[in-house]
């Protein structure tokens, strides 16, 4: 088949050279080009959710960022410091928060302790002893060469006059012991840079401590820090004591200590320099290792007194007062919005089909994010008008548990339970991150979605809401415990939950059927209803075709037992298996089971036979159109028959002509994607069959369903159903023990034969 045979791009079936069938998608027809074909494109499905997601994404962050803005509204911009208030401002809970100006001052006395770290830089000291040595050897090697002072001068003039100097020359030349004075000198010089000689910067020490610094060195190898006076440092231009007292330590005195004295002043360099980065890490690391100073402000204290004068104290308590409860800022709205765009990464990761187990189409993949968006928009609406004193019981204002009953219901509790996260996740932007609200929501829409998930009559959502009370009543009595929070506020919380939980599941029984026909979902509720034998479309059956009709009855009885037994919906299978051959209503008379010994196939060719056949498949799936059957029984209906062989008509065609195709002789497909599906195909096939055996025996019986079960598997017909070894070894059994019921009184029992004999 050619892409132009196919226009609409749906997948069709196609031949591996094996002769197994495979799906293949054609490319869809182009649809145009310009403005008109972009639309187009970007209203699919799958770009439309992007666009969706992207447009929800946006919403929220603009809301958020709004409301934020309303809940900072600060009472404080009615009172000016100094002016008589002219009304009351009340606490309407307990609120403890920081003394940000006390903090500071803590803040700072404690960064006032943290001296400031110079650093001894040992190549500097190294490189000003190597010029000393270099001098000394100079002068030591090149005295001896010159008798006569004078020359001796100019010589040692021309690399030394601009460091050392012309005059301290001349006093060089003439002392008596040069090698004496040399040698004390290196000492006292070595002495005094292993001290440190400091460079004291112009700025940047004002936040240390104004009397101590801190010299880091190597010594020995090891790393040593130590605590040196302001005061008594050495440098440059104060090392008069600190030279006095390094050549005082060599035993220098009288003319040598003045001579040695000058020598290291004309060598001497600073070493010890302001390490700023390691300073300002000590300073950070003291200032925030200082615990906050707290301040209390109790339940129904008076912030400002109607009549007084305002004072700064009354000032800084009613802003931290409004800020504890609106926590407004810039960087908090930043913070949020971000936090709400990973928010909405999570959901569509959690809400996945590898996650949840569900794959939504269009309709349910609207309805999702408008819930959601619903959620997430009245929180943040909520908590910028609440009062204060309403704040702590959000959670019991917002349909939380409602949507998580919904979604149990139309999808699966794993899904319900992801989706109850993401909402209570939403929860903490506009709440400041508040834990208890978090752990509420998320407590009562998990508990929600558990209780639901097992009913199955709309009766049994009334008890599940008077459970979830009981449920939601305990879990906020044990959260107000754990949270500190007192016994008055604990039990309005219980009591708004408990309210909270009956009507979310009184509003699920009202919005539940609206949603079933909105989405077209198989709900447990829904299955009922369409298992019902009277209803017109399996009475048509019965009475058109009663044959198919006792066919059907059997095998949903078949599939609803191995469905339970697997853990699969055992209402689903035997609903799929009421509705599976409902398409051969319109040509009953050429399925056996409803003929009464003539057989119009007799008459007609194997191809179209099969053809005939074929087509109760396509009847059937545009019957369930009509009826508005939820798509699970439809796909049932349509994957029946997998894409089997019709082997009758098959070999009766491969007799009279041994060229005839297979493909002609096979179901259309496609292959069952459910257990249900499989487990349906698996019992119309071993119920039609065992319709041919002749005396059956257990052991007969049983080798027989397996013979079947594994034709199926090596046709490859339950490639996508997700059924396990295990599972097929289950539906075995169950049919091998419905069955014998069935035959009970023609099956032949080998033990009970051999006591016959």
């Amino acid at each position: 088949m050619s892409p132009s045979d196919n226009p609409s791009g749906i997948p069709v079936p196609h031949r591996e050279a094996n002769g197994r069938p495979r799906l293949v998608a054609t490319p869809s027809a182009p649809s145009g080009h310009g403005l008109r074909a972009l639309v187009k494109r970007l209203w699919s499905t799958k770009n439309s959710h992007r666009l969706l997601v992207v447009g929800a994404t946006l919403v929220c962050l603009v809301v958020f960022m709004v409301f934020s803005a309303l809940s900072s509204y600060s009472a404080g911009e009615l009172f000016e410091v100094g002016k008589v208030a002219d009304r009351d401002i009340v606490a309407e809970s307990d609120v403890v928060y920081v003394d940000e100006a006390a903090t500071a001052m803590r803040v700072d006395e404690a960064r006032r302790q943290v001296s400031p770290v110079f650093v001894l830089d040992d190549g500097i000291t190294a490189a000003v002893l190597n010029e000393f040595s270099a001098f000394d050897d100079f002068f030591q090697e090149n005295r001896a060469l010159y008798p006569d002072n004078g020359a001796f001068l100019i010589a040692l003039q021309v690399p030394y006059a601009a460091s050392v100097g012309a005059e301290l020359l001349e006093r060089l030349l003439d002392y008596q012991s040069p090698a004496n004075l040399f040698n004390q000198t290196r000492l006292a010089l070595a002495d005094l840079l292993s001290r440190g000689i400091f460079s004291i910067p112009d700025s940047g020490l004002e936040p240390y401590n104004p009397l101590q610094v801190e010299l880091r060195k190597w010594v020995n190898g090891s790393l040593v820090y130590e605590q040196l006076d302001l005061e008594s440092l050495a440098t440059v231009y104060q090392l008069d004591e600190p030279l006095a007292a390094a050549l005082r330590r060599q035993g220098a005195a009288g003319s040598l200590a003045t001579l040695a004295g000058d020598l290291v002043q004309a060598f001497i360099e600073a070493n010890a320099f302001f390490d700023q980065a390691l300073s300002q890490r000590r300073l950070d690391t003291a200032g925030s290792g200082v615990e906050p100073v707290m301040r209390r402000l109790s339940k129904g204290e008076r912030i400002i007194r109607k009549g007084f004068v305002v004072t700064e104290q009354d000032m800084l308590r009613l802003n931290a007062l409004q800020n504890t409860a609106a926590r407004f800022s810039l960087g908090y709205a930043l913070g949020g919005g971000f936090f709400i765009l990973l928010l909405f990464l999570a959901g569509i990761f959690f809400l996945s089909g590898q996650m949840s187990g569900i794959t939504l189409n269009d309709r349910a993949f609207r309805l999702v994010l408008a819930l959601a968006m619903a959620y997430f928009l009245l929180s943040a609406v909520l908590a910028a008008l609440l009062p204060l004193n309403l704040q702590p019981h959000l959670a019991a204002l917002l349909p939380g548990t409602l949507f998580a009953m919904l979604l149990a219901l139309l999808f699966n509790d794993r899904f319900a339970i992801f989706f109850s996260l993401v909402l209570s996740l939403s929860l903490l932007p506009v709440s400041g991150f508040n834990a208890f609200l978090f752990t509420q929501s998320l407590i009562a829409g998990c508990a929600g979605a558990l209780l639901v998930r097992r009913t199955s009559k709309r009766i049994d959502l009334v008890r599940a809401g008077a459970q979830l009370a009981l449920i939601q009543f305990g879990s906020a009595i044990a959260l107000g415990s754990l949270f500190g929070n007192n016994l008055q506020a604990s039990l309005t919380s219980a009591i708004g939950l408990s309210l909270n939980a009956f009507f979310c599941s009184t509003l699920t029984l009202a919005f539940l059927p609206l949603l079933e026909q909105f989405l077209n979902a198989a709900t447990a509720f829904r299955l009922q209803e369409l298992s019902d034998l009277n209803a017109p479309a399996l009475k048509m059956l019965l009475s058109v075709a009663p044959g198919t009709y006792s066919h059907s009855v059997s095998v949903a009885h078949l599939a609803e037992s191995a469905c339970r037994e697997i853990g699969a919906s055992p209402l689903l299978a035997r609903v799929g298996a009421y509705y599976h051959d409902i398409g051969k209503i319109e040509q009953a008379e050429y399925f056996i089971e409803n003929q009464s010994g003539y057989n119009k196939h007799d008459e007609i060719n194997p191809r179209l036979s099969a053809t005939v056949l074929r087509s109760h498949v396509k009847f059937g799936v545009e019957r369930a159109d009509s009826l508005g059957l939820p798509h699970e029984i439809r796909d049932i209906m349509a994957s029946h028959h997998g894409n089997s062989v019709i082997s009758f008509f098959y070999n009766k065609a491969n007799r009279e002509d041994a060229e005839a195709s297979q493909q002609d002789y096979r179901y259309p497909g496609p292959l069952p994607a459910s257990r249900e599906a499989a487990v349906v195909m698996l019992a119309d096939c071993a119920e039609a069959a065992s319709r041919s055996l002749k005396r059956p025996t257990m052991p007969r019986l049983e080798q027989f369903v397996q013979d079947l079960i594994n034709e199926r598997l090596a046709d490859g017909q339950l490639a996508n159903s997700a059924l396990t070894f295990h599972d097929l070894e289950q539906i075995k059994n169950t049919f091998v023990r419905i069955l014998a019921s069935h035959f009970h009184s023609r099956i032949e029992y080998p033990k009970a034969k051999e006591n016959g004999k």
